[in-house]
C-alpha cells in the first residue's frame, strides 16, 4: 500500500468561517470524516457580515445550530438619520420580512455579528465530535484520480494530509484557489471603497441603526446585538485614496459630519473594495469551492455570508452521498445549481448598490427609500431560490427545484408538528399522498429515506389536521413528493411511477 492509498480524512475543509463550519457540521452529522483547518490562531471576532437571512436560519435549524443565533439576533432595527445641524428623522428597518406564502418558521432576517453565527456553528460541531484546527495553512495541493495530497504548515512544522476531497471556504483571497491557479472572473471597482470597522461609542441609543448624511456620503453605525460593539461603515470620498484605517481616522469621519459622538475603542478596521467576481465552475477535480472563495459581490442586501452558507448546505449532502458510494458525477450538480444563484446575486446586488450609490450623499428623504430597496422577500431572503430552469403554476403547488415550504398542523403515529420537523436531519423525505403501494415500504431505507404516508380518511398515517399541507402543495391522490436533504423538492410523480422514484436517490450507505 502506497501513501496515496492512506486517507487521513474523507474531506479536508480549508477555512473555518461560517461557510466551512456549516459544511463541517453537515458532514459530521452524516458520519463523514472531515477536518477543518484555519490559518488564524483564534476564532474570528470581527463582525464582517451582520445579517442572517431566513433561508440561512432554516439551514441552521436543520443543523441544530439555530437557537443561539435566534437568541442573540434582532429582527427589527429601525433607521435614525442625523443631519449636520443635529436634526433627526426616524425611518423603518431596511430588512424585509418574508411573505406568508413562503411557509417559513423564520420570516424575519436578523441583525447579528458574524462572530455569533460562527460561535453557534462551532458549538454544534463540538457536540458532533469535531473541532477547528487553528494555525494550519495549506501551502501546496496535488491531485490524482483517488484524492488530494495537501501540504499544510502548522506551528509544529509542515504536515501532509491525504483527503478524498478538499473544499475551499477560505474567503475572497482564497489560498487554495491561488494554489490551483484559478481566478475569479469579473470586475473590481477601485473607485468604490468603504471604511469599515468594529468600534465602541458612548451615549448612542442601541435600538436604531444610525445614519449621518453628508456630501461625502453616509456614515452608518449599526449596533451588534448582545455586545458593546458597533459596525462603522463610510465610503472613501470619491477621487481620494483611502488612508490607513485607525480609530483616529474614524473619529475624524464622525467629526466631519458633526455627529457629536466619541469613539472609545476600535478593533477590526479595514478598507472594503467592491468586487463583483466569481468562478465559472465551483469544482476543479477533487477540489471544490464555496462562499467567497467561489464568488464575491457587493454588500447590498446582506448576501455574502448567506449565499456561502447555502452553498455549503447544497454541497454537504452531495459530498456525503459520494463518500458513501454515489457517483462522483453528483458533485457536478453542485456548481450547476449554485453558480446560477451567485450570478443572479451578483447582478441584483450590483443594481441595488448602484441605485443606492446615486443617492448616497442625499438626505433622509432620498437615502431612506434607497436603503429600503436593498432587500426583497424572495432573492434576498433566500426563500425564492429554486434549482433548474422550469417554472410552475402557483395553483399546482411547488415543483421540483423549489424549496419545500413548511406546513404546520401535521399529526401522525410517530410525530406531531410541522413538515420541517419531518425533514429535519440528513435524510431524504418522501410524502406519499393517500398511496398504499407496498413497494414504498418495502424499498424504504430508514437511514436514507424517511417515508410518511399522508392519509385523508384514516388514522394510521400522517394527517393534515389544519389542511395546510393540501393547501400549499395541492397534491393529487396517490402522488409522491420527494424532498432532498437540503429541503428542495427532488421530484413530484404520480402513483403509477413509484419504481422510477427510487432511481432519483443517489446510492448511499445509512447515516448515523
Amino acid at each position: 500500500m502506497n501513501e496515496h492509498d492512506v486517507f487521513q480524512t474523507d474531506v479536508l475543509i480549508v477555512g473555518a468561517g461560517p461557510v466551512g463550519l456549516t459544511l463541517a457540521c453537515d458532514l459530521a452529522r452524516r458520519g463523514v470524516a472531515c477536518r477543518i483547518v484555519e490559518r488564524d490562531a483564534t476564532a474570528g471576532r470581527a463582525s464582517k457580515a451582520k445579517t442572517i437571512q431566513p433561508r440561512s436560519l432554516e439551514v441552521l435549524d436543520d443543523l441544530g445550530a439555530v437557537e443561539h443565533v435566534v437568541r442573540h439576533g434582532i429582527a427589527d432595527l429601525p433607521l435614525r438619520f442625523h443631519d449636520s445641524s443635529g436634526g433627526v428623522v426616524d425611518g423603518p428597518s431596511i430588512t424585509v420580512r418574508a411573505r406568508d406564502s413562503f411557509g417559513t418558521p423564520y420570516p424575519d432576517p436578523l441583525w447579528i455579528g458574524q462572530f455569533d453565527v460562527e460561535h453557534a456553528l462551532r458549538e454544534r460541531l463540538r457536540l458532533l465530535g469535531g473541532s477547528v484546527e487553528h494555525q494550519v495553512e495549506a501551502v501546496d495541493l496535488a491531485q490524482d484520480q483517488d484524492g488530494v495530497t495537501a501540504a499544510m504548515r502548522t506551528p509544529q512544522g509542515d504536515r501532509t494530509v491525504r483527503a478524498r476531497y478538499v473544499v475551499a471556504t477560505d474567503g475572497g483571497k482564497s489560498t487554495v484557489r491561488g494554489l490551483l491557479g484559478l481566478h475569479l472572473a469579473g470586475e473590481t471597482r477601485e473607485a468604490e471603497r468603504w471604511y469599515i470597522g468594529d468600534v465602541t461609542v458612548n451615549g448612542l441609543a442601541r435600538d436604531h441603526m444610525h445614519v449621518w448624511t453628508s456630501d461625502d456620503g453616509m456614515l452608518v453605525l449599526t449596533p451588534l446585538p448582545h455586545s458593546d460593539l458597533w459596525q462603522l461603515q463610510a465610503p472613501v470620498p470619491a477621487g481620494t485614496e483611502p488612508s490607513t484605517p485607525t480609530c483616529e481616522l474614524y473619529q475624524r469621519l464622525l467629526d466631519e459630519r458633526n455627529a457629536g459622538i466619541t469613539l472609545t475603542s476600535a478593533a477590526w478596521l479595514s478598507v472594503y473594495r467592491v468586487n463583483i467576481r466569481m468562478l465559472t465552475d465551483y469544482r476543479s477535480g477533487r477540489v471544490l469551492f464555496a462562499g467567497d472563495a467561489a464568488h464575491v459581490h457587493t454588500p447590498a442586501g446582506g448576501q455574502g455570508m448567506n449565499t456561502g452558507i447555502q452553498d455549503a448546505y447544497n454541497l454537504g449532502w452531495k459530498l456525503g452521498a459520494v463518500i458513501r458510494g454515489a457517483s462522483p458525477d453528483l458533485l457536478d450538480t453542485y456548481s450547476a445549481e449554485r453558480a446560477p444563484v451567485a450570478r443572479t446575486v451578483l447582478a441584483v446586488s450590483t443594481r441595488k448598490l448602484d441605485r443606492t450609490t446615486q443617492r448616497i450623499g442625499g438626505h433622509a428623504d432620498m437615502l431612506g427609500p434607497a436603503l429600503g430597496e436593498l432587500a426583497d422577500d424572495a432573492m434576498t431572503t433566500g426563500l425564492g431560490i429554486r434549482y433548474g430552469s422550469g417554472s410552475h403554476d402557483p395553483s399546482t403547488g411547488p415543483v421540483a427545484g423549489d424549496r419545500a415550504p413548511n406546513a404546520t398542523g401535521l399529526r401522525g403515529p410517530d410525530s406531531t408538528g410541522d413538515l420541517f420537523d419531518l425533514t429535519r436531519g440528513p435524510h431524504w423525505t418522501l410524502i406519499a399522498f393517500d398511496n398504499d403501494d407496498p413497494a414504498l415500504t418495502d424499498r424504504t431505507e430508514p437511514g436514507i429515506l424517511h417515508l410518511h404516508l399522508h392519509r385523508i380518511n384514516t388514522d394510521d398515517g400522517l394527517l393534515d389536521g389544519d389542511g395546510e399541507f393540501q393547501r400549499i402543495y395541492a397534491p393529487r391522490r396517490g402522488e409522491l413528493i420527494l424532498i432532498r436533504p437540503d429541503g428542495h423538492i427532488a421530484t413530484r410523480i404520480p402513483h403509477d411511477q413509484t419504481a422510477d422514484l427510487f432511481d432519483t436517490l443517489p446510492v448511499a450507505a445509512p447515516m448515523r
